[in-house]
This record gives structure tokens, C-alpha cells and sequence, in this order.
């Protein structure tokens, strides 16, 4: 034993893989064989779900190849055909995620993210304070996560973080006395938080913010008499997305307080990033009308069932020609079409696409299959009922308030994919059990699923600013844990107000 922990304190190998690797089969036996009142296909499910769960934990396979390896096996134990268990890659959903992940390739690639960036910096008196540097950029990341990937997002605006961190280091040290070289300032500290935490939070505004949003957007579609819209999805979010984001500037700024109120010289040292961008090249003015048709596109069905009514010929006309997945499709080949120069070519090349991330759409639609299946079988109903059970005392707003503390503390420990995957099946059938609404259940536990914000890998915006070594760890997982309690509270009633106030639930 001595021999082999010796080996693999030295090796490559994780010793929490080796772990995961003994310990999710074992998982899957022990459940498949448990005495439970369930059929075979169910009981079958269910272990493969709680196998899948351990190797998101302990990171056995890549993240997205996980639950592809989940719905193999699932075939293998005859729990689904194999056309059954892949049908989800058909799904709109994926092709609207494609079609965003391009967009978001080209913003990056030309630059028009940073210079949106920082003109909201070169704001009259956004520079002069550094509460509101922080503020301003935890606002424009909510902003551009509302349609770009979170991830995405925090990549664009961390290197300007970084940059302006590093620029106003020395002058905050000299304002305010304060000279650490073993811990990052508290300045950077909230900087940096913010810029993870307010990609998290806007992403929430449209159902276009991040893959579980989607997942969760497309249940709700499917299995609710209300045609909830992109519009309808705005209008339930907008004042709970203001009131977090507020919450979220309080906690961050008061367990991470500037060193000094304002900093000598950022106007100038803003003024100098946005002379070196120059003006705007033409592949940036083209990404930018592509983007501004996409996001009139996107917002048409509502506002033709705003102008003409809901049910009206040219709302149904809109709703059916253009779906989101075929805007983002269509938004994403014009790209490819509009002109940069003769000697440049188009806006966009093939390889730009090649080189996107499409991990995502890998695990998108393996999840959505996978959620699939838990209906299927009638598995995400009888686990369900076996909640209710231990919620039959709640009232109905305890458990959308068990459901918003279910998916945040689920989205801490795995991706919040993952928990909208594995919870919007089920909260369901307990809100209703409880003599609560579905759909009220199912909006809030995957709003919550998105606000996990203690460590690194409870999102990708999260990951990438950790990765960045600005912020201790201990740092982010007290302010985490702060913003995590409030999201609970705040998600489960505004929800609860909202839909109130639209007449969407009694």
C-alpha cells in the first residue's frame, strides 16, 4: 500500500479518478440490486444516474463524454432502444446552441466584445470609483451573458480585468498603504468575482444565457399548456435578474471592500485600451449586424404576439417560420457570407467554426437524452412521488424554496447542467404533490440550477476566472456561500411573484 501511494503521489494520475473509477460501478450494483419498488427499467436508471453523478463528481471521464457513456450502458441494460436513448440529438435545442456558439466565436475573434466592454468603461463616472468599476463590470457581463455563453463572456472580459487589476495595483497600494505580495487586493479580489459572478447571473435574463437555461426552457415547452417565449422568459426574469444583481454587487463588495474609494488616473488608463483598438474593422461591424438581426429575430414572435395577440395569424405565422434554432442558424451562416475585403474574404471561415467549443453540444444534447429517458421509463415520477413524500408537510412555496436549495446545492457539486438534467424531471411532480404549480417549480429550480457560486467548477465562468489565480479559494467559496443563500431566497419568491403578476400561475 505504502509502494502504491508512493507511485501515485508521483504519477499523473488523480487519485480521486482511481477512486471514481472503483466507486461509480460499485454505485450502479448496489442500486440495480436494491430491494426498491420500481420496474427493472427504472431501478436500472436510476443507478446509472447516481454512476453518472459519482464520475461528474470525481471527473473519471471528460464532463461532456460522461453522459454519452451513460446512454451506451443504458442501451446495454435494455433501459432504451438505441434510437430512443439518442433521439435528443435531433433536438432544436442543439441547433440553436450552434448557431450562438458562432456568434459568440465571431465577438471574440474580432474584438467587438472588448470594445463594448470598454466603452461602458470610458462611462463619465463609471472610472472615477472603484466600487463602480466593479459594479460596471459586473453589469456588462450580466449584460452579455444575457445572449453569449457566460463562459464565453468572462473569457472576453477577464484579460481586461487582469489589465486594468495590474494597471491600477500600484496606485491602490500607494493610496491606501496597503502592500501584500502573497495576497491579491481586495480591489481585484471584487473585480474579479464580479466579473465570474455577474456573466452567472445575467444569464438568466433569456433562455439563451447558458445550455441549462435551454434545457430547462425546453421542458417547460414541451410539457406545459403555456407557450412560454423568449418574451414571456424576459418578462418573468428581468426584475428578479435586477434585484440578484443587486444582492450580488452588496455581498461582493462588502466581504471584499476596495482599499480605496477611488483610483488616480483610470479614465486615462481606459482612454489609452479603447486609442489602441482604433476604429471598428469591418469584420467587427458585420458581427455586429448579424448580432443586433439575431436579437430583433429572437424577440419578433414576442413582440408580434404583443402587437397582434397571442394566437393571431402573424404571431403563428413568426412562431413557426422563425424558431430560435433557425435564427441562430441563420444568423451564423451569414457569417460566412458577408465580405471583410478581396484579399481578407469573409467574416468568418470554416476554420473559425472548426475551432469552437463544441464540448458543450456534446453535453447539451447527451442531458436533454438523458432527461429524456428519466420520463420515459416514468422514473423522474416515481422518484418524484418518493420526494413528495418526505415534502407532503411543506406548503407550496417551501417547496419551491426546497426545490431552489435542491438545484443550487446540486449545481455547487457538478455543473448546473447536470442539476437542471437531473432535477427539472422531478421538482414537478413534488410541487404538484404539494398542491403547487409545475411549471412555477420547474422555472424556479432551473433558475436556481444556474447560482452556484462557491467553487470553481460549479460554472464555467466561475473555472475560468479561478483559473486566472486572482482570487484565493477560500475567498470565493465564503462570498459564494453568501450569494448562494440569498439566490435561494430570492429566485423561489420573485418566481413566485412573478408569474403571480403575469397571470401565468394561481
Amino acid at each position: 500500500m505504502r509502494k502504491f501511494l508512493d507511485k501515485l503521489a508521483h504519477s499523473s494520475i488523480r487519485g480521486d479518478k482511481l477512486i471514481g473509477i472503483v466507486l461509480g460501478p460499485t454505485v450502479l450494483l448496489i442500486v440495480i440490486h436494491l430491494p426498491l419498488d420500481m420496474t427493472p427499467d427504472q431501478q436500472n436508471l436510476l443507478g446509472l444516474v447516481a454512476m453518472t453523478l459519482v464520475f461528474w463528481v470525481l471527473r473519471v471521464f471528460p464532463i461532456a463524454l460522461t453522459p454519452v457513456i451513460t446512454l451506451g450502458l443504458a442501451v446495454i441494460l435494455n433501459v432504451a432502444s438505441d434510437r430512443e436513448a439518442f433521439s435528443a440529438f435531433s433536438s432544436p435545442t442543439l441547433f440553436l446552441l450552434i448557431g450562438s456558439f458562432i456568434l459568440t466565436h465571431a465577438m471574440t475573434r474580432h474584438g467587438l466584445g472588448r470594445r463594448i466592454s470598454l466603452m461602458v468603461l470610458s462611462l463619465p463616472t463609471v472610472a472615477s470609483s472603484t466600487y463602480r468599476i466593479v459594479i460596471a463590470f459586473g453589469a456588462l457581463a450580466a449584460l452579455m451573458s444575457t445572449v453569449l455563453d457566460n463562459g464565453a463572456v468572462a473569457a472576453i472580459l477577464l484579460p481586461i480585468a487582469i489589465s486594468l487589476s495590474r494597471t491600477f495595483s500600484d496606485d491602490i497600494e500607494a493610496q491606501s498603504g496597503v502592500s501584500d505580495d502573497t495576497h491579491p487586493l481586495a480591489f481585484t479580489v471584487a473585480l474579479m468575482l464580479m466579473t465570474a459572478y455577474g456573466s452567472t447571473v445575467g444569464a438568466l435574463l433569456t433562455p439563451l444565457g447558458d445550455a441549462s437555461n435551454l434545457v430547462g426552457w425546453a421542458h417547460m415547452r414541451r410539457y406545459n399548456d403555456i407557450d412560454v417565449t423568449i418574451g414571456l422568459w424576459v418578462a418573468v426574469a428581468a426584475p428578479i435578474v435586477i434585484v440578484l444583481f443587486g444582492a450580488l454587487c452588496a455581498i461582493v463588495l462588502a466581504l471584499n471592500r476596495p482599499e480605496v474609494g477611488s483610483i488616480r488616473g483610470a479614465r486615462a488608463t481606459v482612454a489609452a485600451h479603447r486609442a489602441k483598438l482604433g476604429r471598428m474593422t469591418r469584420a467587427e461591424k458585420n458581427t455586429a449586424v448579424v448580432f443586433v438581426m439575431a436579437v430583433v429575430l429572437w424577440l419578433l414572435p414576442s413582440l408580434a404576439g404583443l402587437i397582434y395577440g397571442s394566437g393571431s395569424a402573424a404571431h403563428t405565422l413568426v412562431t413557426e417560420r422563425l424558431p430560435p434554432s433557425v435564427v441562430a442558424i441563420l444568423a451564423a451562416a451569414a457569417l460566412f457570407l458577408l465580405p471583410v475585403g478581396w484579399q481578407k474574404g469573409f467574416t468568418l471561415k470554416w476554420d473559425d467554426a472548426r475551432n469552437t467549443n463544441w464540448e458543450p453540444i456534446l453535453l447539451v444534447g447527451a442531458t436533454l437524452a438523458l432527461g429524456s429517458l428519466m420520463g420515459s421509463t416514468g422514473l423522474a415520477q416515481e422518484v418524484g412521488g418518493r420526494l413528495a413524500a418526505y415534502a407532503e408537510n411543506f406548503s407550496a412555496i417551501g417547496v419551491y424554496a426546497f426545490a431552489a436549495a435542491l438545484a443550487t446545492a446540486f449545481s455547487e457539486l457538478t455543473t448546473n447542467l447536470v442539476s437542471v438534467t437531473v432535477l427539472v424531471p422531478i421538482i414537478p411532480a413534488v410541487a404538484e404533490a404539494a398542491g403547487g404549480d409545475s411549471l412555477q417549480a420547474t422555472w424556479t429550480a432551473t433558475f436556481a440550477a444556474i447560482y452556484g457560486f462557491m467553487l470553481p467548477i460549479s460554472t464555467s465562468a466561475n473555472a475560468i476566472v479561478y483559473g486566472s489565480g486572482q482570487i484565493p479559494f477560500w475567498k470565493m467559496v465564503k462570498t459564494g456561500l453568501f450569494v448562494d443563500v440569498s439566490g435561494v431566497i430570492l429566485v423561489a419568491v420573485g418566481v413566485h411573484i412573478m408569474l403571480r403578476v403575469l397571470g401565468i400561475a394561481g
